[in-house]
């Protein structure tokens, strides 16, 4: 099918064609107050078609293709190209010479029953309204996808993935006096079975109450903590500036600086598709270049940029496989761990702060001269040990001098299941932090 497309496109005049096509499966389901107040199912056939013609790359994205449609379709492939003045690499790529495996299970989530989606938020909901902090469960909600990519080029290229996951979570509002606080806590799975709306439950209760009672602190410099869950926070604010489109575009403070030291000896950093720690892995990105392991800083020195396959031809190097989402893109993204527990990497701290909450992470900070201002909650240190929480904060800092200042790293490495943006606790040393 995409092949005979192909072939009209290069019988236009096309010099180079490629097809990229994605069909994805959506399920959403939520309830309130033990009844089913969302259901939606949802299937999406998208692609990208991509030509060379006269030299000029261009693409244009359509919901499907069709006989009807792929002649109109190549003909304003063709008068986008004839439109551009801007002179850019113009690539379809052929192909690497290898590609990693990648050995993924699919679960089909539509063969489990309909009444088994609901029973599970059903009794996530019920084992969350137990505790006597909840005054309610404002929605359980249910989620399944299910993705599949193919990517043909006129080069010869032939590629495809599959990926399926579902999720669930109850959004909980807990109240102690006049102090209310939200949790919810999303679980991510790849089969069915390993949802257990006890388990579950239960820990969205641990870190609702945990919330509770939360104290103001004074304005001042603190030693400060980031959970495994907030620094990555952190990673994934900043990581446009290790991107190659960053680099040539001059909006990256690291231009220049390959090969120089940028962090501790203990710092690094890597961009791993292939992580076995990761939720998922990927063997090729959305232009069909092999995916690989790399260390963007290693043991302290800044190893390079990420690329597609444009941003290596502007800057004459590799492509590195990270082209996804029409973009230079991450793909598992983490700091790797120390050795300390938590225990051990908080019992130094005399007078400090676990943060486990960040806001505002998109108008807060400034990529390209590392600073941050974030709202932010979490827990009081006090003499090595997690003692209360603490009301709503501001955390300032920059994130390259964090880089070189980090006094300890845990040995908790968490991979966000989605986001693949992960990294273990961190103590990061003294940050401003803005209180009463």
């Amino acid at each position: 099918m995409y092949q005979k497309w192909i072939k009209k496109g290069l019988a236009k005049g096309l010099t180079d064609l490629e097809i990229y096509a994605v069909i994805s499966k959506d399920l959403s389901l939520s309830i309130y107050q033990g009844k089913v107040e969302e259901y939606t199912k949802s299937e999406l056939h998208e692609v990208s078609i991509r030509g060379i013609y006269n030299n000029k790359y261009t693409s244009l994205n359509a919901e499907n293709l069709s006989d009807d449609n792929i002649d109109t379709l190549l003909d304003k492939l063709i008068e986008n190209a004839k439109s551009l003045t801007v002179e850019e690499p113009a690539i379809i790529y052929e192909g690497s010479k290898n590609y990693p495996e990648v050995v993924d299970t699919v679960f089909d989530f539509d063969k489990v029953p309909f009444e088994d989606k609901v029973n599970y938020l059903l009794k996530l909901e019920s084992e969350i309204q137990k505790n006597e902090y909840v005054t309610q469960v404002e929605s359980a909600n249910y989620g399944e996808t299910y993705v599949e990519t193919h990517l043909v080029n006129s080069k010869g290229l032939n590629l495809s993935r599959v990926k399926s996951y579902a999720y669930g979570y109850a959004f909980a509002v807990f109240k102690k006096d006049a102090d209310i606080k939200t949790s919810y806590k999303i679980k991510i799975v790849k089969d069915f079975s390993e949802f257990d709306a006890v388990d579950q439950a239960k820990e969205t209760i641990l870190d609702g109450v945990s919330k509770l009672g939360g104290l103001e602190i004074p304005s001042g410099t603190y030693p400060v903590v980031f959970s495994n869950e907030r620094f990555p926070n952190l990673l994934s604010a900043f990581s446009s500036i290790f991107s190659g489109t960053a680099a040539y575009k001059k909006m990256s403070a690291l231009v220049g600086k390959e090969g120089e030291k940028i962090a501790l000896d203990n710092i690094t950093i890597v961009d791993d598709p292939l992580s076995k720690d990761a939720f998922f892995q990927y063997a090729f990105d959305d232009q069909g270049v092999a995916c690989r392991t790399k260390k963007i800083i290693e043991n302290g020195v800044f190893k390079g940029f990420i690329n597609d396959l444009k941003s290596a031809a502007i800057l004459n190097v590799e492509p590195t496989g990270n082209s996804f989402n029409e973009r230079v893109s991450t793909t598992n993204f983490y700091l790797l761990p120390g050795e300390l527990s938590f225990d051990e990497l908080i019992a130094p701290i005399k007078d400090g702060l676990y943060i486990t909450e960040l806001q505002g992470l998109h108008a807060g900070v400034q990529p390209i001269s590392g600073s941050f201002n974030l709202q932010a909650s979490g827990f009081k240190i006090i003499d090595g040990k997690i003692d209360h929480p603490v009301k709503m904060i501001v955390v300032s800092g920059n994130f390259f001098e964090i880089l070189k200042s980090i006094k300890g790293l845990g040995n908790d490495l968490k991979i966000s299941e989605l986001s693949g943006y992960g990294s273990p606790s961190v103590y990061v040393g003294d940050l401003a932090i803005g209180g009463k």
